[in-house]
């Protein structure tokens, strides 16, 4: 009887361990996975009705990502962010994404973009004087 009492209390340690190291390598693999990075590039002032070049830059650590969910650019004048303007990103190889935008009144307006990646959500801004 006390045989069979000393090989389940050592199956039972060897389950736990078992679940024990099997949840450190879990909380491991989630440590090193590095997150989506944005780098949102757009002139700081621009003439009213000018072309502008919208950009986002994406990588995960060293690597450019290509497979971006989505990219969409938001843009709108300060004051009225009820009335922003959403533009489909286009995407040019080598993690970057780009768009290109009129805006005829001048203001200092906001530009941010929304990028979904990896299971990721990224939405970096910046601002823009038109003149």
């Amino acid at each position: 009887m006390e045989k069979m009492g000393r090989g389940w209390r050592t199956a039972l340690l060897a389950v736990a361990l078992a679940i024990a190291l099997a949840a450190c390598g879990k909380q491991q693999e989630t440590a090193t996975v590095k997150p989506v990075q944005v780098r949102l590039v757009v002139p700081k002032q621009v003439e009213a009705d000018a072309s502008i070049p919208l950009k986002a830059v994406v990588t995960q650590g060293k690597e450019k990502v290509n497979d971006a969910d989505e990219v969409m650019f938001e843009i709108w004048r300060d004051g009225e962010e009820k009335n922003s303007q959403m533009l489909k990103a286009h995407n040019g190889k080598n993690g970057i994404y780009t768009a290109k935008m009129q805006i005829k009144r001048a203001g200092t307006y906001t530009v941010q973009v929304h990028v979904t990646a990896r299971n990721m959500h990224v939405m970096p801004k910046t601002k823009i004087a038109v003149k």
